[in-house]
């Protein structure tokens, strides 16, 4: 997903827009990174910050969900996201403290 919105921002964008746009993709690129890493090592609070952007993709899927843009796949990728982090028991004992 991360390269995915480098590419849609060298692509998308032209001229002195670029950096600004390439800047803020940077950005989100560092986060989704650092989640990742915090999700991979067991971090808690990586927990709730992966949670929470599943929960916003979920609801913006369902924000689009009577237009000609729904997003069936981000809402999926959200809803999934959540569900493997709360549901499995071994999700919940990896982030528990030692």
């Amino acid at each position: 997903m991360p390269i995915g919105l480098l590419v849609l921002v060298l692509t998308e964008f032209e001229g002195a827009n670029l950096v600004p746009a390439l800047l803020l993709a940077l950005v989100g690129v560092a986060v989704c990174a650092s989640v990742g890493y915090g999700l991979w090592r067991g971090w808690r609070g990586s927990r709730i910050v992966a949670m929470v952007l599943g929960g916003l993709l979920l609801l913006s899927g369902l924000n689009s969900f009577g237009s000609s843009e729904f997003g069936l796949l981000p809402m999926a990728y959200g809803a999934l996201l959540v569900l493997l982090l709360l549901v499995p028991a071994s999700a919940r004992a990896w982030f528990r403290p030692s």
